[in-house]
């Protein structure tokens, strides 16, 4: 049986196809030819076909469909949801994702990103050598993480990403923070699905 995540992949392939593709591909410096479009996804190349909307991704040089709901979806929503004709300027100041919320409305985070946080534990070396390979840069110590880095989910559009690691007192704990204008970019869900894709491929690399 077909789940109900794999439909909504298929549910957008057909919302894709509504759009002007030219302006798309214009707004955000993606390059495109007569059958594909192509795009980077958290440091991983990606393509659109134009005919289906169908995204594919690129492993080991060969393209093959995607059909995590979590990717796709996450693609889609950062192409479809500004409907300013040029790309948002970024502000430049971070915050937790719970400051785009309505008052409480806003998940915790902490259950979700525990798990990561114990998988990074004691792996601070390796965790900044998986943020480079995911295309971050290595930032100076903010509020006293272990590790903090600027990831570049989308070549345009960078999360930040800070890890503390654990000891006698303290469990470690893994946090992201946002660009002030993000909900120019994607919906407030979108950003739960990014966070999971963005921590799951850390974790992979370690």
């Amino acid at each position: 049986m077909v789940s109900n995540y794999e439909k909504q992949v298929d549910i957008g392939k057909e919302w894709f196809l509504k759009y002007e593709q030219e302006p798309l591909a214009e707004k955000f410096h993606l390059n495109m030819d007569e059958t594909w479009i192509y795009l980077t996804y958290l440091g991983r190349p990606y393509r659109i076909e134009r005919a289906t909307g169908t995204v594919l991704e690129r492993n080991q040089e060969v393209y093959q469909e995607c059909r995590s709901y979590e990717t796709v979806m996450t693609i889609y929503d950062m192409l479809f949801h500004s409907k300013e004709r040029e790309l948002p300027p970024l502000g430049g100041k971070w915050m937790p994702v719970a400051n785009f919320a309505a008052a409480g409305a806003s998940p915790s985070t902490d259950t979700f990103t525990r798990k990561y946080a114990d998988c990074f534990s004691g792996k601070t070396e390796e965790l900044k050598a998986a943020c480079v390979k995911l295309g971050g840069e290595i930032k100076a110590r903010l509020a006293g993480a272990d590790v903090t880095a600027e990831i570049p989910a989308f070549p345009f559009f960078p999360v930040l990403l800070q890890f503390w690691d654990g000891d006698e007192e303290f469990a470690p704990q893994v946090k992201l923070l946002w660009d002030d204008q993000t909900m120019r970019y994607l919906h407030f869900e979108t950003t739960y699905y990014l966070q999971g894709d963005l921590l799951e491929r850390l974790k992979r690399f370690l």
